[in-house]
């Protein structure tokens, strides 16, 4: 059994004032063949997944291109092309059993905003009757076009996201029944009219998404018992996409869609989910103090270890490392000694301090370098206190195995915070990302940290309480600030809570 394997694996922020190019997939995976593939066996990523299932079911895979960048703005469409062609023309491709596709499902392009449907649809125009798999983010944005083109899918469950080879191995048995079975399948595409926030969407405890997840489960677990090879899975879209298309759902994957029995249960499936979502749609909206709010009442002082989360500027929501509300409000505050803020990506501030050196004191004006919408820089008065050139391993349950690259970095010490500055917007998600600049994780009595759901797959365990802040930026939990164009106002309104959500533990 021959499976070919393609990768187009990126989340667009309409609102981040940054684009992704070429470069930024190289600097994270870009890659194609079975050598290039060789570089990511030993991670937690689909791709290692996909290995893994190999070596289990004997089979041969194939590798097109992989290419994966980290979230962002939108991906400049002549890259874009570039790769889609690629993967749609590979000869390689030609005598494969089936295909799977490891998608992120929200990828924008500057002009496409439904890249993956573009992949998906002509790849099926140029294998009609070949089985086509594919697997996403939790924060997908499947599109009618996409579901055709797709015989069957899987989807995260887990939030943080620590299921991805998981997933991957789902979506290649699912293909390998296709195969057996000699037919395509028939994926169901039903949609919520409304946006889920992500903000409460946490599977590690219990939530909404736990609740969601816990009843796909269950409806697979009725069709096993029934003979029927039918899978569901939830998504919650991507709120900071602005698609037309954006929309939270679930997608149902139907293996036998000539039997009357699978098609009756994937429309009965399809309505409990969408009926349990549609319920569930409160216990997601945010409300989140303002920083100032927040860091005025000083909670540390109790002696508990805090990590305080600023999700406006997340990078793994597509923030650029740039916004200054949390170290405004910061400086302003009477903060514990050894206090850390990760982090501003600003190359020009890492160079000055390079210049200078260790111990020298300079003058820096953080935040609003790039985009100063979401507020003016912040005027840092410190000294140096270490420098590095930015590459670590990622050792954590969060893409375990993966190279990362930050360029060169400094830490700036002003009173008792120190403040990490990067050259490269990558989210401060594994321990590897402070040892490399000292600090022992463990040890910090306050974190400012522009992070939110998947900071805690590393950090659960290392603080004593959490909570997450608000502050102007590209991902704020207050959607309805943002200048959406193509998303219909109603679909970003969710009904009120009757409590107020609980932000710290």
């Amino acid at each position: 059994m021959r499976i070919g394997i393609a990768r187009l694996w990126h989340e667009a922020n309409s609102f981040t004032p940054t684009s992704i190019g070429l470069g930024h997939f190289q600097e994270r995976e870009f890659a194609k063949g079975g050598a290039g593939a060789e570089a990511f066996r030993d991670t937690s990523i689909e791709t290692a997944g996909a290995f893994r299932w190999a070596h289990k079911c004997g089979a041969e895979l194939i590798f097109s291109r992989l290419a994966a960048s980290a979230p962002g703005g939108p991906v400049e469409q002549p890259v874009l092309d570039m790769i889609i062609s690629e993967i749609i023309n590979d000869p390689a491709l030609d005598m494969v059993d089936g295909l799977y596709l490891s998608l992120h499902g929200s990828c924008l392009g500057t002009e496409d905003l439904s890249p993956e449907a573009t992949l998906a649809s002509r790849l099926r125009a140029r294998f009609p009757g070949l089985p086509i798999v594919a697997s996403f983010d939790m924060h997908c944005i499947p599109t009618p076009a996409l579901a055709d083109a797709l015989d069957g899918a899987t989807v995260y469950r887990r939030y943080p996201h620590t299921d991805m080879a998981e997933t991957a191995e789902r979506a290649l048995d699912l293909l390998q029944e296709l195969i057996r079975r000699g037919h395509r399948g028939k994926l169901t595409l039903a949609r919520l009219d409304m946006v889920l926030p992500s903000f409460n969407m946490r599977t590690d405890e219990a939530g909404p998404m736990t609740e969601i997840e816990a009843l796909a489960l269950d409806l697979e677990a009725e069709a096993a018992a029934q003979g029927l090879p039918v899978s569901v899975y939830p998504f919650a879209s991507f709120a900071y996409a602005d698609n037309p298309e954006t929309d939270s759902g679930v997608l149902v994957s139907n293996l036998t869609p000539g039997d009357p029995n699978a098609t009756a249960l994937t429309a009965e499936f399809t309505r409990s989910m969408i009926e349990k979502m549609r319920a569930c749609a409160p216990a997601f909206r945010p409300d989140l103090p303002t920083a100032a709010e927040f860091l005025s009442a000083r909670p540390w002082q109790d002696g508990r270890r805090w990590a305080i989360l600023e999700p406006s500027d997340n990078p793994m929501s597509g923030g650029a490392g740039d916004t200054p509300g949390l170290l405004r409000a910061a400086i302003r505050t009477q903060l514990p000694e050894g206090a850390v803020f990760a982090f501003f990506d600003d190359p020009m501030a890492v160079a000055a301090a390079r210049a200078a050196g260790v111990g020298a004191r300079l003058s820096l004006q953080l935040g609003g370098r790039i985009d100063n919408r979401f507020g003016a820089p912040v005027c840092v008065d410190g000294h140096v206190e270490g420098l590095t050139e930015g590459r670590f391993k990622n050792t954590g349950p969060m893409e375990t195995g993966i190279d990362v690259d930050l360029g060169p970095t400094a830490v700036i010490r002003t009173g008792p915070l120190r403040i990490i500055l990067t050259s490269r917007c990558y989210s401060p998600n594994d321990p590897q990302y402070f040892h490399l600049h000292g600090i022992d994780p463990g040890q910090i009595p306050l974190l400012l940290v522009k992070a939110k759901n998947h900071f805690r797959a590393s950090f659960g365990k290392l603080f004593d309480a959490f909570a997450q802040v608000e502050t102007p930026g590209p991902a704020m939990a207050d959607a309805t600030k943002l200048p959406f164009r193509l998303i219909p106002p109603k679909r970003l309104r969710l009904p009120s809570r009757d409590r107020r959500q609980e932000i710290s533990q």
